[in-house]
């Protein structure tokens, strides 16, 4: 295959614009065919766009390693938070600390656990659906999809009501500690975003150590309880505690902003959505289908660790890569009529919105169920339920991950 020199971005390729934040996959779809690996240069990384070299950048964890996913601790914390703690981030690891860790997480998110929650997650749904009902709409984003999320992981936590304040600013700013390897803050939000992430950790940290010898079922108590086969601990308090503050994110938003992406495609797909009013079965797959069509998180980021070549493009050791899950998943080589919302395909969970390998995601089975109660429980309460058509586009425009802040809607 003929080497090629540093191709660059389409012109259409801007992971910042509003098309992106309303469609990622839709500015994919050109680069996918005609340059599927290329450079972009206000990001400083390369794109991946095809099903094939996606799934090897997520699998080949040797050649393309996340360790450079840390955010770099500023100064002004390192007394209350050292960058060794930062560098253990659940995504910036690589086996085998990556394997240590996930072992531990997973015992709060394996299938068997999370499926009994179901009930819980219904009754919970009804309750907050009946603070708004009796009105003509709300804004469905904060009022519904991320209050149901927020309220189920911190069940999970076992945490009091009267620390949901805390808990609701480390969900808020861990994503902008995240995003902030490829996409800098600036101050005064710097600083702000930083002391409220590290008290987030320090909270999680008592806990942690006030847990350790626990028997409760709770998250918390499940990772803090864990032993190694010498009898010491599996995790340190520090670590547990970090990956605590990750998972407030990753366990809530992400799953709201699925249920957003869903109700914006089943106000545009009537006969999805009166299939799945039909047959409470079909909505696990509106949540695949939804996921595929439109991941929370549209990238996934790696550095390699040696020259690689993808496509006949050279990438230099030392490169970071982005992963276009959007594209991917939207390739045509791979899936038919790739950009049609279809609940009834074949094989609903064939995409990588989770992505693959070592860092598929441990809380998918806690996503799926409760993207599709949630969602099945709404359209039960308020089945004339409407998007508001023309609203202004409103996300905290981040390329990485992309956050709506809100979702108007009326019944």
């Amino acid at each position: 295959m003929e080497i090629l020199d540093r191709p660059q971005a389409p012109s259409d390729f801007n992971p910042m614009s509003e098309q992106s934040f309303r469609d990622p996959a839709s500015i994919c779809q050109r680069a996918r065919e005609e340059t599927p690996v290329f450079f972009y240069a206000p990001l400083g990384v390369w794109m991946v766009t095809r099903r094939e070299d996606a799934e090897r950048v997520l699998s080949e964890w040797e050649t393309f390693s996340s360790l450079a996913n840390s955010p770099n601790v500023p100064e002004e914390f390192r007394s209350r938070f050292a960058p060794s703690v930062m560098a253990d981030s659940i995504v910036a690891i690589d086996p085998p600390r990556h394997t240590q860790a996930r072992n531990v997480i997973q015992r709060g998110f394996m299938k068997p656990k999370i499926d009994p929650l179901e009930p819980i997650i219904e009754q919970r749904a009804h309750e907050i659906i009946d603070r708004f009902a009796g009105e003509s709409g709300t804004e469905i984003m904060n009022n519904y999809c991320l209050e149901l999320t927020t309220r189920t992981l911190m069940a999970l936590y076992d945490l009091p009501l009267e620390d949901r304040p805390m808990f609701e600013r480390i969900r808020d700013v861990s994503i902008k500690v995240l995003a902030s390897v490829y996409e800098p803050m600036q101050e005064p939000e710097k600083s702000r975003v930083w002391n409220e992430y590290v008290s987030g950790y320090e909270y999680f940290y008592q806990l942690v150590e006030q847990r350790r010898n626990s028997d409760a079922r709770d998250i918390i108590s499940t990772m803090a309880s864990q032993k190694d086969n010498q009898g010491n601990p599996a995790l340190s308090t520090e670590r547990i505690a970090l990956h605590l503050v990750e998972i407030a994110f990753a366990g809530t938003d992400t799953t709201a902003q699925m249920m957003a992406n869903a109700i914006l495609f089943l106000d545009s797909h009537p006969e999805a959505l009166a299939a799945a009013k039909a047959d409470k079965t079909l909505w696990s797959r509106v949540f695949e289908e939804t996921v595929r069509r439109r991941p929370s998180a549209p990238f996934a980021g790696r550095i390699t660790t040696t020259e690689v070549e993808i496509q006949g493009v050279k990438i230099p050791a030392g490169s970071p890569v982005w992963v276009s899950l959007a594209a991917a998943n939207t390739d045509p080589r791979h899936v038919g009529c790739p950009m049609n919302f279809d609940i009834n395909r074949e094989a609903p969970q064939d995409h990588l919105a989770f992505t693959k390998g070592r860092h598929t995601c441990p809380g998918a089975p806690l996503a799926r169920l409760q993207g599709a109660t949630g969602l099945r429980v709404l359209f039960e309460r308020l089945p004339e339920l409407k998007v508001v058509p023309d609203q202004p586009l409103n996300f905290a425009p981040m390329a990485l991950l992309p956050v709506r802040l809100s979702l108007q809607v009326i019944w």
